[in-house]
């Protein structure tokens, strides 16, 4: 798609920002400060929701994933994603998972369909999700071992599918992940 930079927009009166695929022209990514005790749209189908700690919301890429965060990390997402032209570098020099969308090679974002993405897994366990853009530069676009994160709807059924067939493999004893 021409037209389309790494620049996303912001949504609303700065609480959140969305980013297009390069790719597609597709959502590939929104970013939402969620403050304690604020009530927050998280969109179908999660509806409103309220907090008890300070939170940044990662959605569609994956799935949706709420980050805890500390008042100085929150205050930095707010500032990036109130500013005119949203840059996901910005984000990800706050943390790289806030931007798991965006390829720092190519300079662009990409949806999770124009990602294709496979499960790393160790000693049996999820590891994380890596992924190759349509750039082909393989990147890490998931890592669910950090426990300061938690999904809130199912995260690409893909990484679930892959796990499944590592298990059924691991039974047979081919423990090659898919």
């Amino acid at each position: 798609m021409t037209g389309i930079t790494r620049f996303g927009e912001r949504i609303g009166q700065g609480a959140a920002a969305s980013f297009r695929c390069a790719a597609c022209g597709e959502m590939a990514g929104v970013v939402k400060v969620a403050r304690a005790g604020v009530t927050v749209d998280m969109g179908p189908p999660l509806g409103q929701e309220t907090y008890d700690r300070d939170s940044i919301v990662v959605d569609y890429f994956l799935g949706t994933v709420a980050k805890f965060a500390d008042a100085a990390t929150l205050d930095a997402v707010q500032e990036a994603v109130s500013s005119a032209a949203v840059d996901p570098v910005a984000l990800r020099r706050i943390d790289w998972e806030l931007a798991p969308f965006y390829c720092p090679d190519c300079d662009l974002n990409y949806c999770s369909a124009d990602w294709d993405t496979y499960v790393l897994v160790d000693e049996g366990f999820y590891d994380c999700t890596m992924g190759i853009c349509p750039g082909g530069h393989r990147h890490m676009v998931d890592d669910l071992g950090n426990l300061n994160h938690f999904p809130l709807v199912p995260r690409d059924w893909t990484v679930v599918r892959s796990l499944l067939k590592f298990h059924c493999a691991k039974r047979s004893g081919t423990e090659k992940p898919a």
